[in-house]
């Protein structure tokens, strides 16, 4: 599709489309709604399939592509009903955001009439269908939903409130942490977590031995979606400038999540990152402002308690590629899916912010054209769309933190009924926002503030602020900071999150003990090298990490048995649970049956921690345990698994990868930071930008996976790549009534 002129219905003048090293490419229009046209057509000559993907997944249609296996996915998100709600999102948009949805359609289906079919759709005997406006919706809507959460920790509190007693549950649900820090990155102060040892005594004797089944009370957390974003005033900066850092923590896959791009039209260029079908601009830079999100832990599901004469029923027919059609019949309410009764027999209704009227927008556009942080939180504050955090950083030197999306005003705590359920939104100026801290920074890692929590129901079950710590540990460093700095901050692998459990480990791992048994002696040797940190090379991190996730589900699944007793689908999901495991290892009179002391159990847990990574890593020395060789990328094409003999074509080589949940470089196989950018406004030249692979989603082209391995080791690459005299394509516009 590139080096050619393309004819394109609604052009007010030409496009061109300039393409740099790596395929990267700068669209320039005579006018923004253009220039989105513009933007559109060089998503879809780079990305079809990934467009196809993205629309299907949100609208439960992807068994049509990959058969059987899809269909359970896509049942889900029948039920969730997001084809309705971006069918009413798109009636409710203001003229100017479904002009630009106008512009954006025209561009992507210039290229669905005249490139040929994406390989994956040709393999599979399909044809790529016309991209529609709602379909942008639906990749919004999806994106909302990723970064939602599931509201399922009300169904927990609900059910530990009935099971426990109060001061129990108060401490497995308080907001302690040991990281907690300000939104400066700098140590605040918290509650701590205080165990109420008789009553966890009680509940820990009372409990029944382990099951032995696959059933996990404790929800993995090994994907904590989220991202890390900061921002330096220009005090703290090389020029006075003010910058950003955005990395964003999601699910890893072949063709990468983001697709690179710059926007060029009278008075205004941006450069940046766009989901492939979403014209928004999700991370990047202007002349005037830079800017960045993080996931936000928000409070944005309820589960709403309704009565039969509240239901309705609708019927959804799933196709299956070489199988039989699946009906499904799906309960529906005013507010939202029903799923079915609770543990106590009452039918509970999911009532997501996001199906609301008004929910979802292409509202955070208005950022490429805010000219400073002042503009940048009204824009922020007005718009719909997931949760987030809003990081800037401007041209003056100012920087900025407020959030985004809606959120529901409450009527209180308690049981969700029909009368009580939210039927409003707070306003932007309920909003919290802060600008220019005296501290020149801001810092944002998917942890809870305190400005959050002064804005009653906003944000709930917040993830540890572990790396806000460790980010702002690293910029107490001093000195002045500038692009190159701040990536290498981005790829920091600092794990001290683990000091706890080596020192734990070998508080029991005494010369006795391992004398005696050749397994515990290894892991006590792997323990002992490790460095500290989650580089690929790090010994004796893998031991640690296994061993925390045992010692947590053993003892949470104990003191919660009385829960799982009432209801066997109850998961503990809170995120902020590190300080009452701590707590309760840190007292040696807290431990699960059938164990006669503390040290049995944790002796027993390393035991089955040593089996366990003898069989994923069997070798006989320390290096068997390398972190590298235990945490591949896992970055896989969603066809390869059901085409295996297309593996080696559609997969990238795996890799060792560097980080680890808990580490500013948050990783774990098939999940890592899908983007890192550092940036000032006004300096293109300078910014960088790490995606991991290439800007093509055709596994043909060079351009798949090559910037993977610069994203693997943070190399520094430049946003705005210099021009290379390359491919050119031209958009003209095509006359009205001319074929």
């Amino acid at each position: 599709m590139t080096g050619a002129v393309h004819g394109l219905r609604g052009l007010r003048a030409d496009v061109t489309i300039d393409y740099a090293a790596g395929g990267v490419p700068t669209v320039r229009a005579s006018c923004l709604s253009d220039g989105w046209a513009g933007l559109a057509h060089a998503v879809a000559a780079d990305r079809l399939f990934h467009l196809d993907l993205l629309r299907r997944g949100a609208a439960g249609r992807l068994a049509e592509l990959f058969g059987a296996s899809a269909v359970a996915q896509d049942i889900a998100q029948r039920r969730a009903g997001l084809t309705a709600a971006a069918d009413r999102a798109l009636g409710e948009l203001p003229a100017d955001q479904r002009a630009v949805l106008t512009a954006y359609t025209g561009g992507v289906n210039a290229v669905i009439a005249s490139a040929p079919p994406p390989l994956e759709l040709e393999v599979l005997g399909l044809a790529m269908e016309p991209w529609r406006p709602r379909d942008s919706l639906l990749v919004a809507l999806l994106l909302a939903q990723m970064l939602s959460g599931d509201g399922e920790h009300h169904r927990m509190r609900a059910l530990m409130a009935r099971s426990l007693s109060p001061d129990v549950v108060d401490f497995l649900l308080c907001a302690s942490d040991p990281y907690l820090v300000g939104l400066d990155g700098r140590p605040a102060d918290g509650r701590k977590a205080d165990p109420p040892v008789r009553a966890l005594r009680a509940l820990l004797a009372e409990a029944p031995g382990p099951s032995g089944g696959d059933r996990q009370v404790v929800a993995a957390d090994d994907r904590p979606w989220g991202s890390n974003a900061l921002a330096l005033a220009g005090s703290h900066t090389t020029d006075g400038r003010a910058l950003l850092a955005n990395d964003m923590h999601l699910p890893l896959g072949a063709p990468t999540l983001f697709h690179r791009a710059g926007l060029r039209w009278p008075g205004g260029r941006v450069d940046g990152v766009t989901v492939p079908g979403l014209p928004v601009f999700v991370t990047g830079v202007s002349s005037t402002l830079a800017w960045g999100a993080t996931r936000l832990a928000a409070d944005v599901v309820e589960l709403v308690e309704v009565g039969r004469a509240h239901l309705t029923t609708r019927r959804e027919r799933v196709e299956v590629l070489h199988g039989d059609p699946v009906d499904v019949e799906v309960q529906d309410s005013p507010w939202g899916p029903v799923e079915g009764p609770g543990p106590d027999g009452v039918l509970l209704a999911r009532h997501w912010v996001g199906r609301d009227p008004g929910a979802v927008d292409l509202g955070l556009g208005a950022l490429m054209t805010a000219g400073d942080v002042d503009a940048g939180t009204r824009a922020a504050r007005r718009s719909g769309g997931p949760p987030l955090n809003i990081l800037l950083a401007d041209s003056g030197g100012r920087i900025a933190w407020t959030v985004s999306g809606r959120f529901p005003v409450r009527d209180g705590a308690g049981p969700v009924t029909p009368d009580r359920a939210w039927t409003a939104h707070r306003r932007p100026q309920e909003l919290p926002h802060v600008t220019d801290p005296a501290s020149g920074r801001l810092v944002s890692a998917n942890n809870g503030v305190r400005e959050l929590s002064e804005v009653p129901g906003l944000a709930a079950n917040h993830f540890s602020a572990r790396r806000a710590a460790r980010i702002g540990e690293l910029l107490d460093a001093g000195g002045t900071w500038d692009e190159h700095r701040l990536l290498a901050l981005q790829a920091d692998t600092d794990a001290e999150f683990y000091a706890f459990y080596r020192d734990l480990a070998l508080g029991v791992l005494t010369d006795p003990v391992t004398r005696a048994d050749e397994q515990r002696g290894r892991l006590r040797e792997a323990v002992r090298a490790w460095d500290g940190t989650a580089r690929t090379d790090a010994i004796g991190l893998a031991v640690l990490v296994a061993w925390r996730e045992l010692l947590r589900e053993s003892l949470f699944a104990a003191l919660l048995s009385r829960c799982t007793a009432r209801d066997e689908g109850f998961v503990y999901c809170w995120h902020s649970h590190e300080a009452p495991l701590r707590a309760m290892l840190g007292d040696a009179s807290l431990f699960p049956p059938p164990h006669r002391d503390q040290r049995s159990f944790l002796l027993f847990e390393l035991d089955v921690c040593g089996g366990l990574l003898r069989h994923l890593a069997p070798g006989t020395g320390p290096e068997a345990l390398r972190w590298g060789a235990l945490n591949p990328t896992g970055i896989r094409h969603p066809m390869s698994r059901l085409a295996p003999e297309l593996a080696a074509l559609l997969d990238p080589p795996q890799e060792e990868m560097p980080g680890c949940p808990e580490s500013v470089c948050a990783a774990r196989p098939g999940f890592g930071p899908a983007v890192r950018l550092a940036a000032s406004p006004g300096r293109p030249a300078q910014a960088l930008l790490n995606l991991p692979g290439g800007q093509s989603g055709d596994p043909r082209s060079p351009f798949y996976s090559d910037q993977l391995t610069a994203w693997l080791t943070a190399a520094p690459r430049p946003l705005d790549p210099p021009p290379t005299g390359g491919a050119t394509t031209r958009l003209v516009p095509i006359p009205p009534g001319e074929a």
